[in-house]
């Protein structure tokens, strides 16, 4: 997608990248993972979720969204801390679709199955809960600008998550930042190889702008 060694990716180079840009409210903490490594990236396509005593969880609109996206795609869903949204069957759904990753600003459930190694769709969530979405919210709408904090997401941006984050990537940034980001890891790599070569700090500071 981004001609990117995306194994050579982190989440402080988009921090970095974006910063230096005047974009200083892209990153998103806090989540917790199902697996013990976790690195994607993908387009977002957003779920909005209202808490709403209801007998209909709106399960068509978000099966037949679902169904819409494509294999290497990532759902970001602006979720509750009432109630779990996204399972154990949505799960294989998703693998089934090659859904690239789920981030859910909300709960999730079935642990007991998301969890197991041989599930290799990462999913990051503020928690858990076996509390069902069922008679206690639904999906609102799909593909509209949601936010995350003070994150704003939009249908199509560019996201990169890891183990530390969720990066952002605004559509109209994203080749600026790509860019940036191709030049930050050849530096680092400079870098990297000047040290191995055992040189001393000060002879390191003098061809070294930035660490």
């Amino acid at each position: 997608m981004t001609g990117l060694d995306t194994k050579k990716l982190c989440s402080g180079l988009f921090s970095d990248v974006m910063d230096r840009m005047g974009w200083k409210h892209q990153i998103i903490t806090g989540f917790s993972r199902n697996q013990n490594t976790v690195s994607f990236m993908g387009r977002a396509h957003t779920v909005l979720i209202e808490t709403k005593d209801t007998d209909d969880e709106n399960i068509r609109t978000g099966l037949s969204f679902l169904g819409q996206c494509k294999k290497g795609d990532v759902l970001i869903v602006e979720g509750s801390r009432e109630f779990a949204y996204f399972g154990e069957l949505m799960t294989k759904l998703s693998e089934q679709m090659g859904i690239e990753g789920v981030v859910i600003d909300g709960l999730t459930r079935d642990t007991n199955y998301t969890h197991l190694p041989e599930v290799k769709l990462p999913i990051l969530a503020r928690g858990y809960s076996p509390v069902d979405i069922k008679g206690r919210g639904r999906v609102q709408q799909t593909d509209v600008p949601i936010c995350i904090g003070s994150v704003e997401i939009r249908p199509g941006d560019l996201v990169y998550c890891d183990n530390e984050a969720v990066c952002v990537i605004p559509k109209e940034i994203e080749e600026k930042v790509l860019d940036k980001v191709k030049e930050k890891m050849e530096d680092e790599e400079r870098i990297t190889r000047l040290i191995e070569s055992e040189i001393t700090v000060e002879e390191l500071l003098n061809q070294v702008t930035e660490f």
